[in-house]
């Protein structure tokens, strides 16, 4: 086991130990939840079915000695079983996140039918005072306005399509933020990601102006710069949101726009609508023969394996205990559909159950059919 994790480990369970000290548990807190997903997996006609079952947990701990100064850790252990394990390649070593420098995970168990995995999510220190913030250590960078692609988010890109990953990857680095007294904020960050030409730096200018929200950031991406603008704001009542973000080209790649516009509002009568376009002019344009040459394995510089992409999402709250969602992208050009409703149930205070599903439709060779299918049931118990 690296010696890192395990030093860390055990830190976790003597802070935890100490926590029952009722004379420190105003400095410690813990928190995190237990899930329960199952999954069933369909070819396009539904003849052929792989299912899958995940345990997930996640423990929170943060400490805080005093009020300026903090240090969190954030651990997720995941147990995999099933079908999908068997029928998956090197399933455990897809497991890891790359942009993490340091290898703080551990594979306790991995054969041909279970996976058992632990990974350190977060590991900062952070410290704060009126205008300043720093933190160092494993953490989200997050710099995205928009709800579904991030071009601005270029440290911590994530899968939309993961709903299970809520609090979504992080990376190795540092951040400096300073706050003006016109509340506008300027912001320093730092990846180390351990790959060849692979680091990330930037700077980010944020303010406020007519009412939006804006920021301006400039950075070196890997190999090379990158420029991006961001904003928030409302016209009447609906809300729009856009960032773009521009990768100037190096010796082995060309120079590459990504550009996110999103409006949504929210109806009197409890409907909730909102729509998205994103523009990546590296993604594919035309109808592909082989459903395998669509990768759904976001990164910064390409959100989404097609070049024009837009999304709808629908929700609306049943009862105060039942909620409905449906959200449909559609890929013009590639002729990519995908479908996504949800369904939610509050069980209790710290009980849901949920229900998700996912379809794929794609144009293969001049025929536009459906390719496969998703079903996930998911119970998560938070404390």
């Amino acid at each position: 086991m690296n010696k890192l994790f395990q030093i860390w480990l055990s830190l976790f369970i003597t802070s935890v130990s100490i926590a029952q000290d009722t004379t420190l548990q105003k400095k410690l807190t813990i928190n995190g939840y237990v899930k329960d997903l199952q999954s069933l997996r369909f070819n396009k006609d539904f003849g052929e079915l792989v299912s899958g079952n995940l345990l997930h947990n996640r423990v929170n701990l943060k400490w805080r000695p005093s009020g300026k100064f903090s240090v969190v850790t954030e651990l997720r252990n995941r147990f995999f079983w099933g079908e999908e394990v068997k029928k998956t390649p090197g399933f455990a070593s897809l497991l890891r996140n790359n942009n993490e420098k340091v290898n703080m995970q551990k594979v306790w168990i991995n054969n041909n039918s279970l996976v058992l995995h632990t990974n350190v999510e977060r590991l900062y220190a952070d410290y704060q005072t009126a205008g300043l913030n720093a933190r160092i250590g494993r953490q989200r960078i997050n710099w995205g306005f928009a709800t579904i692609w991030n071009p601005n988010d270029i440290f911590n890109v994530y899968n939309f399509l993961d709903f299970d990953y809520e609090e979504r990857p992080g990376v190795d680095g540092a951040k400096l933020r300073y706050t003006f007294k016109n509340n506008s904020s300027a912001e320093a960050a730092y990846a180390h990601t351990g790959k060849k030409k692979g680091n990330l730096a930037a700077l980010k200018y944020s303010f406020n102006r007519w009412n939006y929200d804006m920021q301006f950031i400039a950075g070196w991406y890997k190999d090379h710069p990158t420029l991006g603008a961001g904003w928030a704001g409302y016209i009447r009542d609906a809300g729009l949101k856009g960032e773009l973000q521009f990768f100037f080209g190096s010796h082995d790649s060309a120079s590459h726009l990504n550009l996110a516009v999103e409006g949504d509002y929210m109806f009197k009568q409890g409907w909730y609508l909102n729509l998205g376009f994103l523009f990546n002019d590296h993604g594919l344009s035309a109808p592909v023969k082989d459903w395998d040459s669509i990768q759904f394995r976001p990164s910064p510089e390409n959100l989404m394996p097609t070049r024009w992409n837009l999304i709808l999402t629908t929700m609306k709250e049943i009862s105060p205990l039942i909620s409905a969602t449906v959200g449909v992208v559609y890929a013009p050009g590639t002729n990519l559909l995908i479908v996504i409703p949800s369904v939610g149930y509050n069980m209790a205070t710290n009980l849901d159950l949920d229900l998700f599903w996912q379809s794929y439709f794609a144009e293969l060779e001049n025929n536009f059919g459906s390719v496969s299918h998703q079903c996930f049931l998911r119970i998560k118990w938070s404390f």
